[in-house]
């Protein structure tokens, strides 16, 4: 905890670099521009996602189950890819798309929430009922016998 503080500074150090290095290699307005398509790229991602990463990550959390840390990760790594990619800094974006790259951890335990093994019903979660399809394209077969009338009371 106590090398958090340098590791911010370290992460603030490098981003003014990376800005530093990609406007002498590409020019001022190009890296702004790239700077700028980050920002808007990293809003939309955090509007799209929504809470509900955050969400499911306190649910793995709260299973108290032997979990890695990139499993942990995985549901809020957008969130942090987002973030990321908000910060201005080309050494940040870089982290981002490592975040936002499809690798797998180990696999979950069987009966974690995030499970995607096939799943068996349990007893109460069966709901009974009818339903009826409507085809508007579909006519309906025409009967000879008049309808049936309700008796009045």
């Amino acid at each position: 905890m106590r090398f958090i503080p340098w590791l911010l500074i370290a992460l603030a150090v490098l981003e003014v670099v990376s800005i530093v290095l990609m406007a002498d290699w590409l020019g001022g307005g190009l890296t702004l521009l790239l700077m700028l398509v980050g920002l808007i790229v990293g809003v939309l991602m955090l509007r799209n996602i929504g809470f509900s990463a955050a969400l499911m990550a306190a649910e793995t959390m709260r299973s108290r189950e032997n979990i890695s840390l990139y499993q942990m990760l995985w549901p809020i790594r957008f969130i942090v890819a987002a973030l990321l990619l908000i910060t201005p800094g080309f050494a940040s974006d870089a982290a981002a798309l490592l975040l936002m790259l499809p690798l797998k951890g180990k696999p979950l335990p069987e009966g974690s929430t995030f499970h995607q093994g096939p799943r068996r019903p349990q007893g109460d979660d069966i709901i009974e009922g009818e339903y009826t399809v409507h085809d508007p394209d579909h006519t309906a077969p025409t009967s000879q016998e008049p309808p049936r009338q309700l008796p009045e009371r």
